[in-house]
């Protein structure tokens, strides 16, 4: 682990080098493009608790990925089926830049979901897909969230700028297609963090349980792992 901090509990190198998340309504696939070019993980290790740690080491960025389930509460442990987060981290290599990145949480073709609609609240942005037996959200932080985190530094780059106007336009596009971050330019002194997370249940009218564990943070996702 070069981006994150922890204990070195990569137990073994495993062969899956597509970062996924298998649920009930299909498979969702984590995805980094960089300048516009898709990049795919060049090591898997199984983490200490059941999670995955995904290295990208490229010639002109590193990028690490930590796939895990998240360190919830009880009640919110027995409220849903299963929960997932995934926590992308890139940081360029010495004299280079990134000039556009973006993460992305797809599903794969094949879905089993019927319906689906977008699901927002306070710094969260989530979409909600359901069919007759089960609900999912998926989520990330919201556009006013990332600005707040660069204005303290906590791993958004400095470069990021939103129109005023990024309610009425969109700049974390969410779609049938999953939800998609973009992101600006990171110079090589910066490492930018973005994450994601899945969670489902069976769909039982007015549950809110997999949308209130979808608004967790980084450090809530990376605490099961012992992972900073």
């Amino acid at each position: 682990m070069k981006l994150f901090r922890g204990e070195e509990a990569l137990i073994q190198e495993i062969d899956s080098l597509q970062p996924s998340i298998c649920t009930p309504l299909g498979t969702i696939d984590f995805l980094l493009s960089v300048s516009n070019e898709c990049y795919f993980p060049t090591d898997c290790f199984r983490l200490k608790q059941g999670g995955f740690f995904y290295q990208y080491q490229y010639e002109s960025f590193d990028c690490e990925l930590v796939i895990c389930k998240p360190k919830l509460d009880f009640a919110s442990q027995q409220a849903v089926e299963e929960c997932w987060g995934a926590v992308f981290r890139i940081k360029p290599n010495v004299n280079h830049s990134i000039s556009t990145c973006r993460f992305s949480a797809f599903w794969q073709e094949g879905y089993n979901w019927e319906d689906y609609g977008s699901n927002t609240g306070e710094n969260l942005e989530a979409i909600e897909y359901e069919n007759e037996n089960y609900r999912l959200h998926l989520g990330t932080q919201d556009a006013a969230l990332l600005i707040a985190r660069r204005d303290q530094g906590d791993m958004i780059p400095k470069s990021l700028r939103i129109n005023p106007d990024f309610e009425k336009y969109g700049f974390i596009i969410g779609s049938d297609k999953g939800i998609e971050v973009p992101m600006t330019s990171i110079d090589a002194e910066e490492t930018c963090q973005i994450h994601f997370v899945i969670s489902w249940n069976r769909n039982i009218e007015e549950d809110v349980s997999t949308w209130l564990t979808v608004d967790l943070t980084s450090k809530q996702i990376l605490k099961r792992e012992e992972t900073w």
